[in-house]
């Protein structure tokens, strides 16, 4: 009978959780949607934003700005600025992501480069952190449906550290949400505006041929004015794009993972249910049995 009692238990506890796992991949899901709504919107006009400004600034006309001048800082530090989930239950993500974070570091440093990162999520913050590396700035509290003022400080503390020279290179880490069931960490140079850096990581104009860059263009007032008012809005386009790709990406994760575990909670209801079963015929059976012992 105790062993009855204790399958019983059990199977309050699993259809408990069930209703808790569904119940998150319902809100993960609900959430998913609207999060891949905005990051979807958002693609093209952030990708628009750069071309525009590789049509400007790649060529003869940058090479007095430092956005572009590849030898305007001496500095060996490189600035990742790290976008990631910020809560648990998100399946295998921030494990990906951390992996992806280590791997792109350790390249870094074979190439006699200085790491310093600035976190946006609070898991990978704390994970970095907790293994010696340097996190000079978090900004875990970031809205998951974030305005260009909520970016702001982001950028400005990016763009002093550039143009102070600081750092020598930015780059910006975050998980590229392709689909509900696609999503890949990705790394990307910000800082300088260098072809052969885009293409040692996951950039679109690794060749440079999506920026079509024509001398024929006349500038007005000049190329210098028009970067100065480009490159600030670049940098929110790129990194307010990248929380929300990080936002759909983590919902995603999160719904598929919440998927899997209520539907392991469904197996496991059942087979508990069969095991109760086995164990009730097996105790009625010994019942009869000790009955009929006991009229003979």
């Amino acid at each position: 009978m105790s062993k009855l009692r204790e399958i019983k238990r059990r199977i309050t506890s699993v259809k408990n959780i069930e209703k808790v796992t569904h119940a998150m991949q319902m809100v993960a899901a609900s959430r998913m949607r609207k999060a891949q709504d905005r990051a979807s919107q958002g693609k093209a006009y952030t990708e628009k934003v750069k071309e525009l400004l590789l049509t400007v600034g790649v060529g003869n006309t940058a090479s007095f700005h430092p956005m572009f001048d590849t030898s305007y800082s001496d500095s060996n530090v490189v600035l990742l600025v790290v976008f990631s989930t910020q809560r648990g239950l998100a399946g295998g993500l921030p494990g990906n992501m951390l992996r992806h974070v280590r791997t792109v570091m350790k390249g870094l440093i074979a190439k006699g480069k200085t790491i310093q990162v600035v976190s946006i999520g609070k898991k990978i913050g704390e994970q970095l952190a907790s293994s010696g590396v340097e996190v000079i700035a978090d900004f875990s509290g970031m809205s998951e449906k974030p305005s260009t003022a909520d970016i702001r400080p982001v950028t400005k503390l990016v763009e002093e550290m550039y143009v102070s020279k600081q750092v020598g290179s930015v780059m910006v880490i975050y998980s590229d949400f392709i689909n509900p069931v696609t999503y890949v960490p990705v790394s990307r140079v910000l800082l300088p505006f260098d072809m052969a850096m885009f293409s040692q990581f996951d950039d679109k104009y690794e060749d440079g041929s999506e920026a079509k860059v024509s001398t024929e263009f006349v500038f007005e007032p000049n190329a210098h004015a028009i970067l100065d008012a480009l490159i600030p809005r670049y940098l929110e386009t790129q990194m307010y794009q990248a929380r929300l790709e990080t936002v759909a990406s983590e919902y995603s994760a999160r719904m598929i993972a919440m998927k899997s575990a209520t539907d392991n909670a469904k197996d496991l209801n059942e087979s508990l249910k069969i095991t109760f079963n086995k164990s009730r015929q097996a105790q009625i059976t010994q019942e009869i049995s000790e009955i009929v012992a006991a009229s003979a």
